[in-house]
């Protein structure tokens, strides 16, 4: 179906003429007030006040065009006349819709349902909506986490975290598009060196801060290995109820039921993928944005006009003429010697621009004395302490090795119980927990609410799970 069988072939004429500002304008003035109406309506005496009161404020002569002048009664100055007129154009390429009143009410103007969504998208472009990423994957997480204990798995988590993952792949996106936008926004109208020095705190504020946390655990990295085991859930124990609930949502056999719930799990799987890769995009096009402005800005500061920037090209000029060491001894025949002279680091006069260093002399070599026959039986007690060092050390092979005895081919096993079983290892077990973000690790730590004491010490419960490829 096309578009404008729906809405009419005249909608966006209003748009596209001398006023279209204007409209645009009283459209979001009259969304504003509708927005959160019943059936988006108001009384038709509120719509021509607020239209005239923004033709006062504006304060100029509207011109109008020959089909809004014969509308307005052969081009009336009259501001409720000329709001009338335009609230009558919008009102017949299709954007708003008039409703009469019941009994004793006033006549409504309603904006037309159907183009509704294309008023938002406007506001959209103009004020962006912020997405709370951390918030929607912390939804996402929770749903997920209690799916088992909700009476409509499909339509209560399934459905909407498919919808959830949409919108946030979607803001992703546009993140990923505007980056470039949004560098050049931050960076127009200031000079060189203003711009390097916005980088230094830009990098630390924006960088370092609020953009960085979206990658560490707290977000997608954290949930991402928890989302999988859910869905990995959804197929085996909880198929039969996300089945049901979905027949009963959608009115469908139980073969379709089946065939969308496996084509929905695999969707969300293909979700969680992609938000990894525009995640990727998003650092590669930042650093390469944000590489180019310091370059671009490094360059414009280099070549301004200013002193240094002069300086710097008799530098360069400098350098392009030296090809060997002994070039620098050299008499300056070029015309830069009537500006200023340079001289090799070594040049010694009474204005040397270095203090001469004095060379050592050299001394005789003393002969080295032999010492006493080392004990072998040391020297083995010595290697093997390093090598007990070495295999206790807490590196990122060790604790990966430790993780693999401690889960002795299980699916996962509690600290509480590793500690019981291996009480000397505390170190290890904090190594468990110390490595649990490692990209090298072969294992997941998954944090309890409860804490448990073995021997005097107290901690927190987490469960060490092997890590899923």
């Amino acid at each position: 179906m096309n578009l404008f069988e729906e809405i009419g072939e005249d909608l966006f004429r209003p748009l596209t003429g001398i006023n279209k500002r204007k409209y645009v304008d009283i459209l979001a003035l009259v969304w504003d007030k509708c927005k959160r109406m019943p059936m988006y309506a108001i009384e038709k005496s509120t719509v021509f006040d607020m239209a005239e009161e923004y033709f006062l404020g504006l304060d100029e002569q509207i011109e109008l065009e020959d089909d809004e002048r014969v509308e307005l009664d052969n081009g009336s100055s009259d501001a409720r006349i000329i709001a009338g007129g335009f609230i009558r154009r919008l009102k017949d390429t299709g954007w708003f819709i008039e409703k009469e009143g019941e009994y004793e009410d006033e006549s409504k103007i309603a904006v037309n349902y159907k183009v509704v969504p294309i008023i938002k998208s406007f506001q959209e472009i103009v004020s962006p909506t912020i997405v709370t990423y951390k918030g929607k994957l912390f939804k996402i997480y929770s749903m997920f986490e209690h799916i088992s204990e909700l009476g409509s798995p499909y339509e209560g988590v399934l459905k909407e975290a498919s919808e959830d993952f949409d919108n946030l792949n979607q803001a992703l996106r546009i993140l990923a598009a505007s980056i470039e936008d949004h560098i050049d926004t931050l960076t127009s109208g200031k000079k060189p060196e203003e711009v390097l020095e916005f980088f230094e705190k830009y990098e630390e504020k924006i960088v370092v801060g609020a953009y960085h946390r979206f990658k560490t655990n707290d977000n997608l990295f954290y949930y991402r290995a928890s989302l999988y085991e859910s869905l990995d859930k959804c197929e085996d124990t909880l198929m039969d109820a996300l089945v049901e609930d979905y027949i009963e949502t959608e009115r469908v056999d139980k073969e379709e039921a089946t065939r969308q719930i496996k084509d929905l799990i695999q969707k969300i799987r293909m979700d969680i993928e992609e938000m990894e890769a525009i995640m990727r995009t998003i650092d590669d096009r930042h650093i390469l944005y944000r590489t180019r402005a310091v370059q671009k800005a490094q360059f414009m500061l280099l070549s301004d006009g200013s002193v240094k920037s002069k300086i710097n090209h008799l530098l360069r000029c400098y350098a392009s003429e030296i090809k060997s060491k002994d070039d620098l001894y050299e008499e300056d025949t070029t015309c830069i010697y009537d500006v200023f002279q340079i001289y090799g680091q070594n040049y010694l006069d009474s204005a040397s621009l270095a203090t001469p260093v004095k060379k050592r002399r050299p001394t005789p070599i003393d002969m080295m004395l032999m010492g006493e026959e080392l004990d072998l039986d040391l020297v083995n007690e010595k290697n093997r302490e390093m090598m007990e060092y070495i295999r206790n050390a807490l590196t990122s092979e060790n604790v990966n090795t430790f993780a693999r005895n401690v889960l002795n081919g299980k699916t996962a096993v509690s600290a509480g119980h590793v500690f019981e079983e291996h009480p000397d290892d505390l170190v290890k077990i904090i190594g468990l927990f110390t490595y649990q973000n490692s990209p090298e690790r072969e294992f997941d730590i998954k944090m309890k609410d409860n804490y448990v004491e073995s021997y005097g010490v107290r901690f927190r419960e987490f469960i060490v799970e092997g890590r899923k490829a």
